[in-house]
């Protein structure tokens, strides 16, 4: 379902390091993330139990047949696999790279029988609905644009902070206060 492995550019400064060559179609991260969540969907049994393994099986390349001392919160739950087969190879290699190096700067970060859960997928809005210093669209009177999907927040905690700046605009416009 994946390339093997992503074509790399060369940059020959010395300051970067190779990185993987961007798909050519605007909408190819969308079709990735639908690529990825269809498969998450079938290893986890396709009754949206999540697909999962233990990180020592995980940095080992084995399947998971069982879980260690760590049991999952995930509700509806889990279905034992191996997760390698619902990433694209750079991003296992990726992930089997960074698990040790952050267990070496935050000591007890992983542990052979800690859990993997995934994959999780996030998209974020690439269009950005213009607002005015009340809050509402330059363009739409009553329209509130808020949070990330209208490009004004790159996360949870920002969208949280937006939206309470949004609703606290909407309360005065409804109340007719300055």
């Amino acid at each position: 379902m994946f390339k093997k492995r992503a074509q790399r550019q060369q940059c020959h400064c010395g300051r970067h390091r190779p990185r993987a060559r961007l798909p050519k179609p605007p909408l190819a991260g969308i079709e990735l993330q639908r690529q990825l969540e269809t498969l998450a969907f079938e290893l986890g049994g396709k009754d949206y139990s999540a697909p999962a393994q233990t990180i020592g099986d995980f940095l080992k390349g084995k399947p998971n047949s069982e879980l260690g001392d760590v049991k999952p919160s995930y509700t509806p739950g889990i279905t034992l696999t191996d997760l390698s087969k619902a990433l694209p190879d750079f991003a296992v290699d990726a992930i089997r790279e960074a698990i040790p190096a952050f267990n070496k700067k935050i000591q007890g970060f992983s542990s052979d029988d800690g859990l993997l859960t995934g994959v999780e997928t996030r998209t974020s809005s690439p269009i950005s609905i213009k607002r005015n210093k009340e809050f509402q669209s330059i363009n739409t009177e009553g329209l509130f644009p808020a949070g990330e999907g209208a490009g004004y927040a790159g996360g949870i905690l920002s969208a949280g902070i937006d939206g309470i700046k949004v609703a606290e605009a909407v309360a005065k416009s409804m109340l007719k206060i300055d």
